[in-house]
This record gives C-alpha cells, sequence and structure tokens, in this order.
C-alpha cells in the first residue's frame, strides 16, 4: 500500500548541505529597480476605483447542465487512499479580505517563497515566517500611488539558485508588470533584491491595454512572461480580449540589477494566433527542472465550444533570432467544467464556486525524463451521476521538429460528488506526477488537496491537505475561489514535492465565512 508521507527527511538532509550564505537580519532598504528596454511607461491616471474584475474569454460562462457522456472519465481499480501524517503550515493570511485568494509559492534550499493575492512572505521550512508579509506594490517604487496589485506568481531556478515574483498592477489609464529576482541566501536583505519594472502593454499604435493573468517560466538560461491583454475602452473596467503577449528576458540582464536597461523581446498580435488562425488565450510556459533547457515550451489550449485543442508552443534560438512557433497536438470533446458545489451546499448559484473557464493553469518541463505537461480543469464524471469537475492532464514528447510532438500519456484527477479545480502539476525525481487542487463538494467544504500518479499510469491516489471550516462566500452569487495554485520540486530532496494551496476558515461568526488562508505542505510518496 502507497502512502504519502510529509517530507521530514528532506528537512534533515538541508543541515547536512552547505546552504547559501543568509543573512538573519532583514532589511527595510527598497529593492534595486531596472527597467524593461522596449515601449516606456506614460504618465499615470491615477488610481483604480474599483477591483479589476474576473477576466474571461466570451461565453466561458455559458454552461450547460447537459452532461456528454463523451467525456465520461474511464474508472478501474486505482491505489488505495493514501494517509496523511504531521499536519502542513499556514502560509500568507487573509490580510486585506479580498477575492479571491490565488495561492502560489515555491520551495528553494532553505525557504519558500509564498505570495497570495497582493501579498508575499518567507518561511523556513519549520513554517517560521521570515518577516511581516509585504504588499507586492510596495516592491516596485515606480509604480505610482494606488494602484491595483494581482496575480502573482513564484517559481524557484534551480539552475541559477534565484527566487523569481512576478504580478501585475492597474490604474484607470495604465497596466504595469513587475518581476522581482530574489537571489538564494538574500530572502531577508530587500536591498539584494532586484525588481524589473515595465508597462504591461509592449505594443504600441493599438490602443491601451490591460496585462492580465501574468504566468511566468523559465529554462536554463531565458524568463518568459506571458499575460491575456484586454482593451481599456470601458476603464475603469476592462474591455474586449484582445490577443495573448509573451515577453522574454536573457537571465544574464534580467538577474544582474547594474543593467539599468533590460533587453526584452516582444510577440503579441498575429503571432500568438493558434494554428488555425483564431487567438491563443492563456499561453502558459513552463517551469523547468533537470538538464540544460535553451528552448522554451508552452501550452495553451483552444476550445470551440465543444472540442478543445491542446497546443504546444516553443521559443528558440534560431541563427541567432528568439522565434516563436506552434503546433496542435488534437484533442476532442471538452466542455467547461460545472459551477463547484461546497458544504451548506444551497439552491441556485449563491453557494457555487468558480472552477475555471478551460484555460490552462500550470505547465512543467522534466528535463529528466524530457517530457512537457499541461493542466487545467474541465467537465468531466468519476460517479456515474451528475456531471463534475474535473482535473485533465497531458504528458508531451515534443520533438526537435515541432510537428512531430505527440502526446504519450493523459488522465484525470477527481473523485465521485465532488469538484476539484485550480491544479497546478510537476514531477518529482523519480517521474512520478503530482497535481496540486483544490476540492469541495455538497458533503465537503473547499479544502487543498494533492495527488500523485505512477510513471506510466494514469489514475492517481490523492491525499487531503488541509480542510475549510465552513462554506466560503465572499459575496453573491458565485465565488471566485483561487484562479491557480502551485506546486513545486524540493532541489534538495527530489522525491519531495512543496505544495501552496487555500482553504476558508470560519470568521468567528456563524457558516459562511468570508476569509480564507495558505496552506504550505511538503509531500513525498513513500
Amino acid at each position: 500500500m502507497r502512502r504519502l508521507t510529509w517530507g521530514l527527511a528532506a528537512v534533515l538532509s538541508v543541515l547536512a548541505i552547505p546552504s547559501p550564505a543568509h543573512s538573519e537580519t532583514s532589511s527595510d532598504r527598497s529593492p534595486r529597480v531596472h527597467v524593461a528596454g522596449v515601449a516606456t511607461a506614460e504618465p499615470s491616471g491615477g488610481p483604480r476605483s474599483t477591483e479589476v474584475p474576473r477576466l474571461t474569454r466570451a461565453g466561458s460562462d455559458l454552461r450547460s447542465n447537459a452532461q456528454d457522456p463523451r467525456l465520461s472519465t474511464p474508472q478501474g481499480r486505482g491505489p488505495l487512499a493514501p494517509t496523511v501524517l504531521p499536519t502542513p503550515f499556514d502560509g500568507v493570511a487573509d490580510l486585506t479580505l479580498v477575492s479571491p485568494g490565488d495561492p502560489t509559492g515555491a520551495l528553494g534550499v532553505t525557504h519558500h517563497l509564498a505570495a497570495v493575492n497582493v501579498h508575499m512572505a518567507f518561511y523556513d521550512r519549520a513554517g517560521a515566517q521570515l518577516f511581516t508579509p509585504k504588499r507586492l506594490r510596495t516592491l516596485d517604487d515606480q509604480l505610482p500611488a494606488g494602484v491595483d496589485d494581482f496575480d502573482p506568481k513564484v517559481f524557484y531556478d534551480p539552475y541559477r539558485q534565484h527566487f523569481v515574483l512576478a504580478f501585475a498592477s492597474a490604474s484607470n489609464t495604465q497596466s504595469f508588470l513587475s518581476v522581482v529576482v530574489i537571489p538564494e541566501g538574500s530572502e531577508g536583505v530587500t536591498a539584494d533584491w532586484c525588481v524589473l519594472h515595465m508597462s504591461g502593454d509592449q505594443v504600441s499604435n493599438n490602443g491601451k491595454q490591460l496585462a492580465d493573468y501574468p504566468m511566468v517560466g523559465f529554462t536554463e538560461d531565458r524568463v518568459t512572461l506571458t499575460t491575456n491583454q484586454f482593451g481599456y475602452a470601458n476603464a475603469p473596467f476592462v474591455g474586449a480580449f484582445k490577443y495573448v503577449q509573451v515577453v522574454s528576458f536573457r537571465k544574464a540582464q534580467l538577474y544582474n540589477c547594474s543593467v539599468p536597461v533590460v533587453p526584452i523581446k516582444i510577440f503579441s498580435q498575429t503571432q500568438t494566433k493558434d494554428p488555425d488562425g483564431s487567438q491563443a488565450f492563456t499561453i502558459v510556459p513552463a517551469i523547468s527542472f533537470g538538464g540544460a533547457p535553451t528552448s522554451q515550451l508552452m501550452t495553451s489550449i483552444d476550445f470551440n465550444g465543444s472540442v478543445g485543442k491542446l497546443i504546444l508552443w516553443r521559443l528558440k534560438v534560431v541563427s541567432g533570432v528568439l522565434r516563436l512557433s506552434r503546433v496542435s497536438l488534437g484533442g476532442g470533446p471538452m466542455a467547461y467544467p460545472p459551477w463547484g458545489r461546497q458544504c451548506g451546499n444551497a439552491a441556485g448559484l449563491n453557494s457555487k464556486w468558480d472552477t475555471g473557464d478551460l484555460r490552462l493553469t500550470s505547465s512543467f518541463w522534466d528535463g529528466g525524463l524530457g517530457r512537457l505537461y499541461a493542466t487545467t480543469a474541465i467537465q468531466g464524471n468519476f460517479g456515474g451521476g451528475a456531471a463534475e469537475s474535473v482535473i485533465r492532464w497531458w504528458e508531451v514528447d515534443p520533438a526537435a521538429s515541432l510537428k512531430n510532438s505527440f502526446v504519450t500519456r493523459k488522465g484525470a484527477v477527481g473523485a465521485p460528488g465532488r469538484d476539484a479545480a485550480w491544479p497546478s502539476i510537476a514531477t518529482d525525481g523519480d517521474g512520478k506526477l503530482w497535481v496540486n487542487y483544490a476540492r469541495a463538494g455538497a458533503a465537503e467544504c473547499l479544502a487543498a488537496y494533492a495527488g500523485v500518479t505512477q510513471p506510466g499510469t494514469t489514475v492517481a491516489a490523492s491525499v487531503l491537505i488541509q480542510t475549510g471550516s465552513g462554506r466560503y462566500e465572499y459575496g453573491p452569487g458565485t465565488e471566485r475561489w483561487g484562479d491557480f495554485t502551485a506546486i513545486s520540486r524540493d532541489p534538495v530532496d527530489q522525491t519531495a514535492m512543496a505544495t501552496y494551496g487555500a482553504y476558508p476558515i470560519a470568521d468567528g461568526g456563524s457558516s459562511p465565512t468570508e476569509v480564507w488562508q495558505q496552506v504550505i505542505a511538503t509531500l513525498t510518496d513513500a
């Protein structure tokens, strides 16, 4: 019988190896800032007067209650449910009572970098917080006062031993992107941090756009940031979706704050169309681990209302020039996941939670296996009853000639009568596939889960990380619950994985509650 155990061995092994120099005294000096080399920022139009609204592809809320039998997930005898040992620890709290939580993070040699919504903080492996959580917008002193900051993304770069935190921000008239680079060993010394400040709209002469839902990935020598671009026609609310913007940096300049202007390469508009000529939506750069990759692989879903196709993208230097190419890997019937149920489920949409709109939410490149992974939530069925929101994942073998790439394996993670969504994906050093996700049902409050799939199989064994203590209701209508989670391979013990999720907590009154809490865990499949 398999079981998941908490990564205590990883903690002990950390103590046995040399660790980066680390200051125990937190510095309050501001991080150093440099700027991007394309499209300088325009003067600010003042602070936003409302929150940035939920941004989705047109039609993403048109979800049918009908179940297509072709979407059923094949079942069978899977592994037995694993057992949880010691308790995980809480990360960044709901400091500003905003929704959704958007938990993200990554694990380095000695610390976790965690971020949720508009705050970030470092924690050691035992869960001790290094400093009071910092507001994202305070990290970039080039941002105008009062901007709304949102959608943080985090990774740990094992090739260069750096943490990277990217986030977006916006005023009524202007959008920004900030990339914070933190050398390992300087977690508590902000004066050693380096921040790239840039406009969120890097394409001139086509009207103003707001950069939303930043996704970030990296290779051995580059970092790539993608955003969905929306019009400003209805400011302070965003307008229609325009296109995906891809921004790529060389680490040699991005990680070096003595470089005043960081050269960047931009792809957008017709360059980021799907192979069939339609506009792509949410292109996800892969987080990399292992090998020395120099081509940035990315993934997206091309959904036409009934069929979803997995699209493979590649940024590669050809004859000294960075080029973007793409190929469709085919697909099949696909549908928006149904709204999620949760404990104390009531009639109508007021107690339901948002499970997503078929955008991919995570991508991972395993350099040792030579395989690429991607995931999202779709409509499926595990129990033979009502349709559920289930996690779909793909494994891809990218070929040297991109057109020869193909899907080698795909699977689903879920449970009868439960809705699962907002997955993140990665492999461990043994080639086991891990998915971190949110789950709930009419008999289960929203909770943080993780599942592991053995090499060569498609059935997952899942484990509960932390359950919620009440029904989550932030406001009228369907509740937003995260727009992502995160999972990170431990750079010390590569059989261990760090997960970053969230759960609702009682707010002192009767259920429901509007308060959430980030949760951080380290898991291994023993």
